[in-house]
């Protein structure tokens, strides 16, 4: 029971996917040169294009008419999400196979992530716009290891009903050495509520996904980050 939980059932919209430890690997992490894959480190181009074009995180293809933002409770509360969209096959795959996303995770990893070791130092693909696995954005990365984890969300949108957002950053050329400041996409502003807010999980309860009305969210939402003692 317990390794059916952890790898569940691939859904066809991920059957394409190059498949590590049992997990489908979503296209928006970071695939390595020796055919290994990071799922704690994001694709940089491939994030952006999920929002500009509404394409889900986990397969690539267009979400379809409704959009699913898995988020935390801050993104209930202020409406910007950071994590890109995906399909909802996907999302319920990821409702289950991601320890964070499942609950079953209660504090940050605080370990390097792979990209950072040698297995991250070069890519032999010129276009897959990685600049070679280098941090290209440190003004937006943030530390997260150590952190409690705190619910987990799924916002039910129209796909592409968001504003994208940005900020600029200072990135150096992997190549060259060179820098130059760059518009960097960091997610989307909501244009209207969501259709509906699933809560996925709570970290040491496990997975949920019970539907929650909007004002139900909300207060929910300021629970967590008032028991986990954040804002």
């Amino acid at each position: 029971m317990i390794a059916d939980e952890k790898r569940p059932p691939i859904p066809l919209t991920l059957a394409a996917r190059p498949v590590r430890g049992g997990l489908a690997v979503p296209w928006i992490n970071a695939e390595l040169a020796d055919g290994g894959a990071d799922f704690r480190s994001t694709h940089r181009t491939r994030y952006e294009d999920a929002w500009k074009r509404s394409r889900c995180q986990s397969c690539g293809n267009f979400t379809g008419a409704r959009a699913v933002l898995v988020c935390g409770p801050r993104q209930i509360l202020h409406g910007h999400y950071d994590e890109a969209p995906a399909c909802p096959p996907c999302a319920l795959y990821a409702s289950r196979a991601c320890p964070m996303v499942a609950g079953r995770t209660e504090v940050y990893p605080d370990r390097p992530r792979v990209v950072e070791g040698h297995r991250g130092e070069s890519c032999t693909d010129p276009d897959c716009g990685c600049a070679g696995w280098v941090n290209i954005d440190p003004e937006h990365s943030a530390d997260m290891g150590g952190s409690p984890v705190l619910p987990w969300y799924a916002a039910w949108v129209p796909s592409g009903a968001w504003q994208i957002t940005a900020h600029k950053a200072v990135v150096r050329c992997s190549d060259l050495g060179c820098e130059h400041e760059q518009l960097m996409i960091n997610g989307a502003q909501l244009l209207k509520p969501p259709l509906k807010v699933t809560l996925i999980s709570e970290p040491g309860t496990g997975r949920i996904w019970r539907t929650l009305g909007a004002d139900e969210a909300r207060e929910h939402a300021t629970a967590s980050l008032a028991k986990a003692g954040v804002s």
